[in-house]
């Protein structure tokens, strides 16, 4: 109420004093001459007083407006926005770029954001990684999710991580159909093939290793080696059938020497002998890898053809350690004791190992060789010296 009182009482004395110079004006106008040159000007007193006012009023506006519109101040203002607006952009293509496994374009993004004098998306990204197992997370995923939707794949590849480390590949292989910008993530996607493969979904993460771009070959052709074997484990479960979708492998992984142990294991548990003998011999005929001659130990195999098979071998390929070894304990199995005791004997001697030095140890046991047996035991416990 003081306020209004004021206000009433300020427009009084200025009505008043419009009064008061409006009597002035009238009854004791006065002159001003304003000679200059041969110009000469010659107004009322109050008339001069009045357009002093108006000159004092303009200037003052314009002194005003030129403050408002300082070009100095524009042009840093138009400066500060244009940085923002770079750092914020430049946040989001390193964040991105960081998920992908891009580090130069990472760090190409993150030295834009230094120079443009930072932004508050990359704090409020880090907000996300301390306290992943406190119970107010979610919460707090949610509403980085509503604040930032542009990095919404962060949080997601961040709760991606979460049911890595919890083992719960269910539930992960649930987010990636739900959020499908998870595959641009290289670094998840082995933990996606993983869990398609604890899932018995070898076929599903067989096709997603193929089609993934940009993959090292090396670490490819380790996946596919992998999916193989967890195809052919599957297909040891159910029927032979099941090995179909090992053709869809390439050449070189499929003839790789576990990949083939194992396909031949499973051929015999479903009592397919030839097919697995046959499988066998090619892939021995190429290279006598040690996977690939425990094979021939296996009994449903027939001896008949395990034995010549190791000795063309042997002509084939020459002294193999491997191989000697593998023609001992076939001997052994079939009696032939002479050549047995020749084959580990030679094993043994050209690479002294503990595979070669046990077989030569329970060979002289089952001959009832006791003092050969002990001898053998005691430089196979002095190998490791």
């Amino acid at each position: 109420m003081s306020r209004l009182l004021l206000k009433i009482l300020l427009w009084l004395v200025l009505i008043l004093g419009a009064g008061l110079l409006a009597h002035f004006m009238v009854r004791h106008p006065g002159y001003v001459m304003i000679a200059w040159g041969q110009w000469m000007v010659e107004i009322t007193l109050w008339s001069a007083v009045g357009l002093f006012l108006v000159l004092f009023l303009v200037s003052w506006l314009a002194i005003k407006l030129l403050r408002g519109i300082n070009p100095v101040r524009l042009a840093r203002q138009y400066r500060d926005r244009r940085d923002r607006k770079t750092a914020r952009v430049a946040t989001g293509q390193a964040v991105l770029a960081w998920l992908e496994g891009d580090d130069t374009k990472t760090l190409a993004a993150l030295h834009r954001v230094v120079n443009a004098g930072g932004s508050e998306r990359l704090p409020r990204v880090l907000t996300l990684v301390p306290g992943q197992d406190s119970g107010d997370w979610p919460a707090r995923v949610s509403e980085f999710k509503q604040t930032d939707p542009e990095l919404a794949l962060v949080a997601d590849a961040l709760t991606a991580e979460r049911l890595v480390h919890s083992g719960d590949a269910a539930a992960l292989l649930a987010l990636w159909q739900q959020q499908p910008g998870l595959q641009r993530i290289r670094k998840l996607q082995p933990d996606y093939w993983r869990a398609l493969m604890d899932q018995g979904q070898a076929e599903v993460a067989l096709q997603a290793i193929n089609k993934t771009p940009n993959l090292n070959p090396s670490d490819r052709e380790r996946w596919q080696q992998q999916v193989a074997l967890q195809l052919i484990e599957q297909a040891c479960q159910t029927s032979v059938a099941d090995l179909g979708p090992l053709k869809n492998l390439p050449k070189t992984i499929r003839q790789k020497a576990d990949v083939v142990a194992a396909e031949c294991h499973c051929l015999l548990v479903h009592g397919q002998t030839d097919d697995a003998f046959k499988r066998l011999s090619r892939a021995l005929e190429k290279a006598p890898a040690p996977a690939l001659l425990r094979c021939l130990l296996d009994p449903r195999l027939p001896a008949a053809q395990t034995l010549p098979l190791a000795e063309q071998l042997e002509k084939r390929h020459g002294s193999n350690p491997a191989l000697m070894l593998t023609l001992g304990q076939l001997c052994e199995a079939q009696s032939l004791w002479g050549k047995a005791e020749d084959y580990l004997v030679e094993a043994w001697r050209i690479d002294p190992n503990r595979d070669s030095g046990l077989a030569l140890a329970r060979f002289f046991e089952h001959r009832q060789q006791t003092d050969r047996a002990l001898t053998q035991y005691r430089e196979l416990a002095h190998l490791g010296d």
